[in-house]
This record gives structure tokens, C-alpha cells and sequence, in this order.
């Protein structure tokens, strides 16, 4: 089954209006599923963007870090976590879990770029996402109406 197929499933397994977070996972599998759009978001290795407070290690530039960092919606929906062969209730779960991950890391940056002495990796972190919000072809333009405080 190829990632369409799965972004596809995704759009039956989670109801249009049963709630916020399966709206705005809606919205990322449609957006996703036109190919010039990219699919590219900070999701990985949750403790490493924490621990950057402090900067990066010498020798990782941000573009490094942020590649690092970065998780692809099409690549993960054709991991087995989406496997054809899970039940709806378990897919629903896995495809909502992008739209979870996504507003955990905007919460965490938001809450410390906030704080006096905000590090200068997570405020770097948090102007890459606002930047991206602006941008159609971004998986954060999903989240316009999400970040209206910023």
C-alpha cells in the first residue's frame, strides 16, 4: 500500500468535524496528498530539541539540527505503523499522532521563546514555524489558525 493509499485512509478513518485535532489531520493528509506541497516538520528526538537550550553541540549547524529533527509525513506513512493491515480504530490513532506531535513541539517552543533568556536554538525553532505557517506549500500552514497568539 503506498503512502497515498494511507493518506487516504486516513481521510475516511478520521470524520471531517469530530473535532480540532481530526480537522487539522485532515488538513495535513490533503496537504500532503498534492506532491508539490512539502511534507517536511520538526518531530523527531522530542529531548534533543528540550536539551538545546544551551546551543548546539560545535561543528552541527541549524540547518544539520533541523534536518535532524525533521520528520516526513510520506515517508512515515509508509512505515509500519500504517500497515494495511491494522484495524480503522488503530490507523485512526497512528494518523492523529502527526497532528499531536506537531502541537507538542509548538507548545513546548511557544512556552520557552515566552520566558526570559529563551535559548537561541528554540528561538531559532520557533521563527522556522512561524515563518512556515505563512508558506502554502508548508505542513504548518495547517496551523494558522492554531497559532493565533504567536
Amino acid at each position: 500500500m503506498a503512502w497515498q493509499d494511507r493518506a487516504q485512509r486516513a481521510l475516511v478513518v478520521i470524520p471531517a468535524g469530530s473535532s480540532d485535532d481530526g480537522d487539522r489531520s485532515r488538513r495535513i493528509f490533503e496537504h500532503v496528498l498534492n506532491e508539490s506541497n512539502r511534507d517536511d516538520y520538526i518531530s523527531r528526538d522530542f529531548f534533543n530539541v528540550q536539551q538545546t537550550a544551551g546551543g548546539l553541540p560545535e561543528g552541527v549547524t541549524f540547518e544539520n539540527f533541523v534536518a535532524a529533527v525533521a520528520g516526513h509525513v510520506r515517508t512515515e506513512l509508509e512505515g509500519s505503523g500504517f500497515a494495511e493491515e491494522l484495524g480503522d480504530d488503530d490507523f485512526r490513532t497512528a494518523a492523529l499522532s502527526f497532528d499531536e506531535n506537531i502541537r507538542r513541539h509548538i507548545a513546548f517552543l511557544n512556552g520557552v521563546v515566552h520566558q526570559a533568556a529563551a535559548g537561541e536554538v528554540h528561538l531559532a525553532l520557533w521563527d522556522l514555524i512561524l515563518r512556515s505557517r505563512d508558506e502554502d506549500a508548508s505542513v504548518y500552514a495547517c496551523y494558522r489558525d492554531f497559532l493565533v497568539d504567536a
